[in-house]
């Protein structure tokens, strides 16, 4: 009798760590998977819903290609993130990266090559701005990056005088941005090649490790030997050249440069890469969870716009988004280290 209940004793003391390490395998899945579970949940209701709007290639192709702009911007900003920065101003540095390339091609006349490389080279330099800011003068990144963000909207519309520039850009650019390659669009492939660039950047190079390391306890990178000043200047360069890029693009896209355009990608950037960390590799700033989220909240809201739902309801969807994303990021956190 003793033995026996003994034997359940022991039995029920290895059941209950086994329980316990399931229900943790459970979280972690969930954690890591959710996000592409609820986007497949979303499209499937929304074709079902809509089958003669969303559920069309159409609409599929418009979103991939509208979205690839804001997915280059989005992996652009994680990379100061990653670093523990802020850049509030990635949309407005996109809205002088695309003014920049269009003036280039309408009133300098430069060749195309020469003027995707200016919009680039801008957006790196407006990066450089803030990484100095920041990084040398140790000003505070939401404070610099607003401030700036506020700036180049100013100088934005002093030099269009509010008005976009249509002429003179190539039909090669256009024709590029709406055009189609084995039926995905153009611009989903440099998505593509960008996506891998940031990826490999930030997970198998010596400066990705240094970027994660800052991140977690710049005082500790220090002391290890790690130049943190470089290290986050040279974040919000990169993260600069990458949002002119998307610039460029979305000149293609638009068939000329719009001095409004920027202050429309900057909540959902950030909306997205918050999200994007609590997938794939939650808790972590990383390349697939960010594209997900992109194309999860672009999806969502395509989907709520052909239902007839009002315009005001992207901003509320993004804005939800972003709390939502953060506040899950550290509920399941809390989870996960036993807190």
């Amino acid at each position: 009798m003793t033995e026996s209940i003994a034997a359940e004793t022991q039995n029920e003391s290895v059941a209950a760590p086994q329980a316990a390490r399931q229900r943790l395998s459970t979280l972690i899945i969930l954690q890591r998977y959710g996000l592409l579970v609820l986007f497949a949940v979303v499209v499937l209701g929304f074709s079902w819903l809509l089958p003669d709007s969303f559920a069309t290639l159409l609409n599929f192709r418009n979103i991939a290609g509208n979205q690839s702009v804001l997915a280059i911007v989005t992996l652009a900003a994680i990379i100061p993130l990653i670093c523990g920065h802020f850049d509030l101003s990635v949309g407005a540095n996109l809205g002088v990266a695309s003014i920049g390339t269009a003036s280039l091609l309408s009133a300098y006349s430069l060749p195309l090559p020469l003027a995707a490389l200016g919009g680039i080279a801008l957006g790196a330099l407006i990066g450089l701005v803030n990484g100095v800011l920041i990084a040398k003068l140790g000003v505070n990144a939401l404070i610099t990056t607003l401030g700036v963000a506020t700036a180049l909207t100013g100088l934005t519309t002093l030099y269009t005088g509010g008005l976009s520039i249509i002429t003179g850009i190539p039909e090669l650019l256009t024709d590029f941005g709406t055009g189609a390659w084995l039926g995905l669009p153009c611009t989903l492939y440099v998505l593509g090649l960008v996506a891998v660039f940031v990826w490999y950047l930030l997970e198998h190079t010596p400066w990705g490790r240094e970027l994660h390391a800052v991140g977690a306890n710049p005082l500790a990178a220090r002391l290890v030997g790690i130049d943190v000043e470089r290290t986050v200047l040279l974040s919000f360069v990169v993260s600069g050249a990458l949002v002119g890029l998307a610039g460029v693009l979305q000149v293609a896209r638009q068939g000329g440069g719009n001095p409004q355009v920027g202050l429309s990608f900057m909540m959902p950037a950030l909306s997205a890469a918050f999200l994007g960390a609590t997938s794939i590799h939650p808790g972590r700033f990383n390349v697939p969870g960010t594209v997900v989220a992109v194309f999860f909240l672009a999806t969502s809201v395509s989907g709520l716009a052909l239902a007839g739902v009002d315009n005001w309801v992207e901003s509320l969807f993004n804005g939800c988004a972003l709390v939502f994303a953060v506040g899950l990021s550290t509920v399941l956190g809390r989870r996960l280290s036993g807190g």
